[in-house]
């Protein structure tokens, strides 16, 4: 159990660091009652702008109040039922927070909107692992790797479903697609260094 733990979580870093709420330095380092404040001045003054209340609820998870920020992504598809940014803040919350089956539908509902969507795609594929549903969650992370063939982290988690699914030879390949097409960089040494590590449990060299 530890050694999948260690794997997906090198491949939720790269979801952290892609995440549609995530904040510049400039905008962290600002007060985030004042934020919240200034955000919902805006909502009082135009009740309708989904933009604000998508604006309100990343302020609010900032300052972990992770309800309010629920229910302002909420709002802002209820104004606006196409807005993927909305979905996809709050997919991310309902993901972080093991809310799978709420994540899973924020993630279907952007990919019926768009689907060549991959981070979508790669997430809702977490979200199947998560429910036990390996060869869903291999069918998206394969279209994944398939158009973005330098993401590390669906490599990863496609690993893991594999291995959950007793098909140790599907496994290995998945580790080595990794090293194979991932450049090592800052952002995924990490999950090259897992990879390696995996191949050798798996008895296969890197």
């Amino acid at each position: 159990m530890k050694k999948y733990t260690v794997v997906l979580i090198a491949a939720l870093l790269m979801i952290s660091v892609a995440s549609a709420w995530a904040a510049d330095s400039k905008a962290a380092a600002e007060n985030k009652q004042k934020r919240i404040t200034a955000y919902t001045r805006a909502i009082t003054a135009n009740p309708q702008d989904a933009a604000a209340y998508i604006d309100r609820g990343d302020a609010y998870r900032s300052d972990n109040q992770l309800d309010l920020a629920i229910a302002d992504y909420t709002q802002a598809i209820k104004l606006e039922p196409q807005n993927v940014q909305a979905y996809a803040a709050r997919g991310l919350l309902y993901l972080e927070t093991k809310q799978y089956d709420a994540a899973l539908a924020d993630y279907s509902s952007i990919i019926e909107m768009d689907p060549g969507n991959m981070d979508a795609r790669f997430r809702r594929g977490v979200c199947y692992y998560y429910k036990g549903q390996y060869e869903l969650g291999i069918h998206d992370l394969d279209q994944v790797t398939v158009l973005q063939p330098k993401h590390a982290g669906a490599y990863l988690v496609k690993g893991v479903c594999y291995q959950r699914l007793e098909r140790k030879e599907e496994a290995i390949a998945a580790y080595k697609s990794l090293l194979a097409n991932v450049p090592v960089d800052k952002q995924t040494q990490e999950a090259v260094t897992v990879a390696k590590n995996m191949l050798k449990t798996l008895g296969a060299e890197p």
